[in-house]
This record gives structure tokens, sequence and C-alpha cells, in this order.
């Protein structure tokens, strides 16, 4: 063996040695940022016991004197607005904390790696599975010089020297937390070291904040409208009939159990279910006989939410004719006219405070959220 290849092999073996002194260098730094920052006596208001868990407590309405809103009795979604109107503060009372409007940034945690090579599909697959759980909170963006930030395309091999990963810092699970925030610049720094990449890994403690002000926000938005259609006395609806003035409606059976009406372009404004087991499908409707179905508005993911409330009343006063049956509230009493303004109303507040807070419903950043 030449003089050469030795001094190649010891420059290799040195090079390698250095890759892992890195990575163990970076992993530990950011364990030791991650216990001073998150030291257990900084207590926080909104990681008290009642919200330990990671349960998000949905928000409901409470019954008006006049009975007209919808409730939640019984039901696992949120059935009504449960924002109410705004009481001026005291005069002494301290300034409320204002959500900044968050954009594709502002609602992740973002870090850039910069590498001599382009980042190979493998690799940031290697890191995705390295996250496990937190994978699908993340999105990868390649930069070029042409378009800016673009989605990274698994398929379209490795063409970016620039690259840069986000994790989403809340969504209708939760918000992420500090171990999460610590596990993911872990995972960022051993690929690094992998790619030999230079990385901006930001401190976590704001964004850890910014995560739980973000959760507490959406958890006051995040609301599901319900309308029911309760079948008449003695007459079941049935699953033939129901599909066919469903379809005739503007109606679609979707994938997961529900009729979908989307608008022309083919985004979902609201659905139809069951109210009972089972769910619908091609199959079960053969044979299904119920005593009511509801049709449900996700409300932070519908943008004009208003006139999309209003045309769900419309088709549901129609199907509910048509099928002998009654439109309702959650406690099976008639919807009266007093109680659909109310709840729209409620639907202008909670839009506008979307709007004010840079998350319009119905929006990029609305239906990353609350996806």
């Amino acid at each position: 063996m030449s003089e050469l290849q030795i001094g190649l092999l010891v420059v290799g073996a040195a090079v390698i040695v250095g890759v892992i002194a890195y990575n163990r260098i970076q992993e530990s730094r950011f364990r030791r940022r991650a216990e001073e920052a998150f030291a257990p006596d900084r207590g926080d208001a909104l990681l008290e016991p009642a919200h330990a868990a990671g349960t998000r407590i949905e928000p409901q309405l409470q019954p008006e004197p006049d009975g007209g809103a919808f409730h939640s009795a019984g039901r696992q979604e949120p059935r009504a607005v449960p924002v109410a109107p705004a009481v001026p503060p005291p005069p002494d009372s301290p300034a409320p904390t204002v959500l900044a409007a968050p954009s594709a940034d502002t609602i992740s945690y973002a870090v850039e790696l910069q590498t001599p090579q382009p980042v190979s599909s493998a690799a940031l697959e290697t890191l995705l599975g390295d996250l496990g759980p937190l994978a699908p909170r993340v999105r990868v963006e390649g930069y070029s010089n042409a378009d800016g930030w673009a989605p990274f395309e698994p398929t379209g091999g490795g063409v970016f020297k620039r690259v840069r990963l986000l994790l989403q810092l809340a969504d209708r699970s939760g918000a992420v937390t500090p171990q999460d925030l610590t596990a993911f610049q872990s995972a960022v720094a051993r690929c690094a070291a992998t790619l030999s990449a230079s990385a901006e890994i930001p401190e976590s403690a704001a964004f850890a904040q910014r995560a739980r002000e973000l959760d507490a926000f959406c958890a006051k938005v995040d609301v599901v409208v319900g309308i029911n259609i309760l079948a008449g006395q003695g007459k079941p609806i049935s699953g033939t009939r129901l599909r066919g003035l469903a379809e005739a409606a503007g109606f679609r059976l979707g994938g997961r159990g529900a009729f979908v009406y989307a608008d022309a372009v083919g985004t979902p404004r609201f659905t139809l279910e069951n109210q009972e087991p089972p769910a619908f499908s091609s199959e079960s409707l053969r044979s299904l006989s119920t005593q009511g179905v509801t049709l449900l508005l996700d409300v932070p993911r519908v943008a004009d939410g208003v006139a999309a409330f209003d045309q769900m009343v419309g088709i549901g006063r129609s199907l509910a004719t048509s099928l002998g049956g009654t439109l309702v509230d959650d406690n099976r009493v008639p919807v009266t006219p007093q109680g659909l303004e109310q709840i729209r109303n409620q639907l202008r507040t909670i839009y506008a405070a979307m709007e004010a807070a840079g998350i319009p419903a119905g929006g990029p950043l609305a239906l990353r959220l609350f996806a």
C-alpha cells in the first residue's frame, strides 16, 4: 500500500470521527438548552393539570333564553360557535395578549440546511423516519433562485442545496411540546452531520410559547355547527331514498362515511352524516334505516361560512320536507329564525377574529391548522 493510500485512509477516518463528534456535541447542546429553557420551576397557566393531558376541551355554547342556540349535548364535536359577545374590560385590567398574525413561517419552527451537494430524497426520508410521530407535522421545502422556496418533491431527486424543514407548532391534536422541539432539533442535527451541512437551528423556547398561544387561539374558533333532520314518527329514513335526494341536492358520497357538499371547484362546504351506526357507504345505504341525519359545517375550514350556513339550512329544510322529517337542533327543538340569526352573528364574530389574527377561514393556514 502506497504512502498516498495510507494518507487518504487516515484523512477519511479523521473526517468520520469529526462528523460523529460534531453530531454528539450538537445533540448535547440542544438537550442542555431545552433543559435550561423548560426547567420545572417555570410555571405556566396553560400547562396546569387541566391542560396537561393534551386533550383539547372543546368549546360549547351555553343555551340562550330563547332556546334557539345549538348545543353539544352528547356529541363528540362542538356543535355551535363558542365566541361570546365582546365585553369591555375594566379600566385597570392589563392589556390582553395579542396573537401575532401568522404566516407560513410563524406557525412553524423552521430549520435551514445548506449543503455542498444537493440533498437527496433518501436523506430526507431517513430524517422523517427518525422523527417518528412528529413526521406528519413537518413540511420540507427547497430553495431555487427561480422559484424561491417550494415544496420538496420526494420523486424529484436531489436538486436543492438549500433545504428547510418546518415543524408546525399546532394542529387539531394540540401544540408541540418542548420535548417535541428538542427531538426535532436533534434529528435535524444528525441529518446535517450526515450531509456535512451547515444548519441554522434557532433557540426553541420562544417557539414553545408560540405553540401554546396558537393552540389556545385555535381552540376558541375550532367549531362545528350542526343541524339535524329527525325522521317522522314511525317513518325512519331509508338509505336508498336518502342517497337519491342527497345526490339530487348536490352531495356526493365521500370516503369517510359521509355525503360531502362541495363548491364549483370541489372545495367541501358541509357534510351530511348518519346520527346512528353505521356510517354511510355504498353498501350500508342499500339496507340502511335511520331515525335521523345531521348536517355539519366545519367553521374554520370554510371561507364564506355565513353563506355556507344559509345554504346548509336551505338544503336541510328541503331534505326534511322530502323525507317527511323535521329540522331540529340538538335538543330536538325545531329551529327558529331567531336561533338561526344568533348562529349567523356568532359566525361573523369567529370569522372576524380569524381575519384579525391573520388566519382567514378556509385559507391555506386555516386548512393546515385545522386539518
